[in-house]
């Protein structure tokens, strides 16, 4: 009789879905990384037109990243997983392509801003899955959250300045961030959404700035 022909299973549906996941997240972090550093590369204004050193995007990317999730402590880890590869790259570009002082200072200034992305990662990864899977005031607070981090950036750091395109793309930012709960919020949902998010851009106007100009300084100091 012939041998029974040998039964070869492929991967798992839920090791399929986790390695395609965090691969996604690790390449748009290097991706988003990389669009950062070459914004550094190039002279004024054209390193402004790529917006990708933005406190907007890099939370962006955080947001989205988790609501591609299926459960909210999946979308805090992959949050986490896709802000850490942006700054590795990031800083692997600049340790790659500098010289002198700054590529010294690379390391110590990717373990600072690295420490921030694990801080930011998840709280913006659960905003995503929240958005995704939760209903109600849950839901609500998630949109908030990346809402008022978009309003609170742009309005500190200079929208509504027309007649430059840093300026323009802050407005734009702003004006994204207005709009965020009344594009992904139900009609139920959206007063308590724009309620937290005026709450918590006033929070984030007052604090955005110092906290910005402290992390900086450290991730500076070698």
């Amino acid at each position: 009789m012939p041998r029974a022909a040998a039964v070869v299973t492929g991967p798992r549906p839920l090791a399929r879905r986790a390695a395609f996941g965090f691969g996604t997240g690790i390449g748009l972090g290097a991706g988003l990384g990389g669009l950062a550093w070459l914004a550094d590369q190039l002279a004024y204004p054209w390193g402004a037109l790529i917006p990708a050193n933005a406190i907007g995007a890099w939370v962006g990317l955080g947001f989205v990243l988790g609501a591609s999730a299926r459960t909210v402590p999946t979308g805090a880890l992959r949050g986490v997983i896709g802000l850490l590869s942006a700054v590795a790259a990031y800083y692997l570009l600049i340790s790659l392509s500098a010289g002198g002082f700054r590529a010294i200072g690379a390391s110590h200034a990717a373990s600072t801003w690295g420490a921030v992305a694990l801080a930011a990662g998840p709280v913006f990864g659960a905003a995503g899955a929240s958005w995704r899977h939760l209903r109600g005031w849950p839901r609500a607070t998630a949109v908030a959250t990346i809402a008022a981090a978009m309003i609170a950036e742009g309005v500190v750091f200079g929208a509504f300045r027309l007649g430059d395109p840093g300026g323009i793309l802050l407005t734009v930012e702003v004006a994204i961030g207005a709009l965020l709960p009344a594009l992904l919020l139900g009609r139920r949902e959206r007063l308590a959404g724009y309620g937290v998010t005026v709450v918590l851009a006033l929070l984030g106007g007052l604090l955005i700035g110092p906290v910005t100009t402290l992390v900086r300084g450290i991730a500076d100091r070698f």
